[in-house]
């Protein structure tokens, strides 16, 4: 019975299907009633923060799990629209709810810039260039005039008291969380979908019968770089301040990447479950363990994932219906 709460690529059918959509509305729901009568901040804002993460998961999924490209550097547009917005407000005292969108189409522009070079390289050179970037960004801006540098920008506070602070975000970043989970649930449908899926598993054949696979790329990075750039630039406005080892870290690249890894890359439910286990465990384990040893046992896991469970939580699912399906279809020719 739990499969009919995951909806399948193009495998559900009707009443499955309709299940499935209910369950999820009715998570949506529930999610938007505790942000109007919860009160405690700690909760809240550890919701708004797994909000925050599958924007950015699911953003990623676009070209590292339908494409295959894997990418370490989501920090870099997630922290271009960081600083857009804080620039912007630093020196024009424009408000970062108001230049969100600048700041997502500052990070597709840089995207695009990147990706024009770099989304012609595949594998590991593909990520290890990324993983460079992210770094080599964090120093220019540190050593960047009209970035402040290490000194960093001040936003100004909302006004808001800190529950009503923390009210905001949550449903910022909740509706959010359903408009980009339902871009990729079309886009998963869609001919640049499949045309991701073709270059996943083999680019060079999917020339061959005529996707543009670079013109597709470039496409996807742009969607996902934009998405980032909005997170960003909200995210700027909540964490009011911001500097460039933080904006920048490489942690927010490795959180995105586990959590579409284990909750299923490939998958638009991947970001749902990967995102709430990934920072929950997190939040455990850097209770309990100091950083070194918390990064060691996400690292143990995800090579565990890949080698016993590929395609994460949802891969596992998957298996398990094709599975059931196949007894299904097997069982009239016992009889």
């Amino acid at each position: 019975m739990l499969s009919i709460f995951f909806l399948g690529s193009g495998e559900s059918r009707g009443w499955r299907r309709w299940i499935g959509v209910a369950f999820w509305l009715a998570v949506l729901v529930a999610l938007v009633l505790y942000g109007l009568i919860g009160t405690r901040l700690f909760y809240l804002s550890t919701l708004g923060t797994v909000f925050m993460y599958i924007v950015l998961t699911q953003a990623w999924n676009i070209l590292g799990g339908y494409g295959g490209y894997l990418n370490f550097g989501m920090a870099t547009f997630f922290g271009t629209g960081a600083y857009a917005s804080a620039i912007l407000f630093h020196y024009f005292g424009l408000s970062p709810f108001l230049t969100a969108p600048l700041a997502g189409v500052a990070a597709a522009i840089a995207g695009l810039l990147i990706g024009i070079p770099t989304l012609r390289l595949r594998g590991a050179y593909f990520a290890l260039v990324t993983m460079i970037i992210t770094f080599a960004v964090q120093i220019l801006v540190l050593n960047l005039p009209w970035t402040q540098g290490a000194l960093g920008i001040y936003m100004q506070p909302t006004g808001l008291t800190p529950l009503g602070v923390e009210r905001l975000f949550y449903f910022l970043f909740l509706g959010l969380a359903a408009l980009v989970t339902a871009l990729v649930y079309a886009i998963e449908r869609s001919n640049m979908g499949w045309a991701l899926v073709a270059i996943r598993e083999d680019e060079d054949a999917a020339e061959i019968v005529g996707v543009k696979t670079i013109e597709v790329k470039w496409i996807a990075n742009a969607i996902a770089c934009f998405i980032a750039g909005v997170v960003g630039g909200l995210y700027a406005q909540r964490i009011m301040y911001l500097e460039p080892f933080g904006t920048f870290s490489f942690d927010i690249s490795l959180n995105t990447v586990l959590m579409a890894v284990i909750g299923g890359a490939g998958a638009w439910q991947g970001p749902l479950i990967g995102a709430p286990v990934v920072l929950l465990v997190a939040d455990t384990l850097r209770v309990t363990f100091t950083s070194e040893v918390n990064r060691a046992i996400f690292s143990i896991v995800v090579i565990v994932i890949a080698l016993f469970v590929p395609g994460g939580v949802m891969g596992l699912i998957h298996r398990w219906r094709r599975k059931k399906r196949v007894e299904v279809n097997a069982a009239p020719e016992k009889n």
